[in-house]
């Protein structure tokens, strides 16, 4: 329920922030126990007949929207926003591009294998710039007062207590601009505090998302 209100605050500033232009929203009710689905089907619904069902549906929903945005011909950004409590001691948002957290940690940061391989491509920014320097999502969340890495204060993961760290899953690697197109995904981890207080934190980080997708997606790519 948490995650839930954080998000839905989450496209509630970004589309104060964009115009009036409201993202797609498209949440999983389902408790993870029941079923995950930023797992590949078969672990994700342990193959049970309801939960392909509804797996199969969540996806549907998710291939519908990026259609729509593929169709007008302009890139897009897909943010997965997820919770975590399984590593609390640095307590910080994670931001995931589908880059090892090892990789962060000596600095070998491959476009080629990254979730937003299309905005690498298309952009005049050097790549550790938008990953964790001036271009950064992670420095306008820092700005919001947020430990996040990878960010300016946090290129690597290593240098937090316990640094520990997601790079994305398999949303992140299904939907974003890896194996091609050119809709970009980046994964959000926000830990138990800022779900304590989503309505609060949830407009902070929809402020940021928006200011990014304003520095990075310039061309609307909304319905009309």
């Amino acid at each position: 329920w948490y995650q839930r209100r954080v998000r839905e605050a989450v496209v509630s500033t970004q589309s104060t922030g964009t115009d009036g232009r409201v993202p797609h929203l498209i949440v999983n009710r389902l408790h993870r126990s029941q079923l995950d689905p930023n797992r590949a089907r078969d672990d994700a619904a342990q193959y049970n007949p309801t939960a392909g069902i509804t797996y199969d549906t969540f996806h549907e929903w998710i291939q519908e929207v990026h259609d729509k945005v593929a169709a007008r011909g302009k890139p897009g950004i897909h943010f997965d926003i997820h919770g975590y409590t399984s590593h609390n001691i640095d307590n910080w948002l994670e931001l995931g591009y589908n880059i090892l957290g090892s990789k962060l940690n000596i600095g070998e940061l491959d476009p080629e294998v990254s979730s937003i391989r299309s905005l690498a491509a298309r952009s005049d920014k050097d790549f550790e710039s938008i990953i964790s320097g001036d271009d950064s999502l992670g420095k306008l969340m820092m700005e919001e007062g947020y430990r996040t890495v990878p960010s300016p204060q946090y290129p690597r993961p290593e240098l937090g207590v316990e640094g520990k760290y997601f790079r994305g899953g398999y949303i992140t690697r299904k939907w974003g601009s890896l194996n091609g197109g050119d809709i970009d995904c980046v994964q959000l981890e926000v830990p138990q505090w800022v779900r304590d207080e989503s309505e609060h934190h949830g407009k902070k980080i929809g402020r940021a998302f928006g200011q990014w997708i304003r520095d990075h997606y310039p061309e609307p790519y909304h319905e009309e």
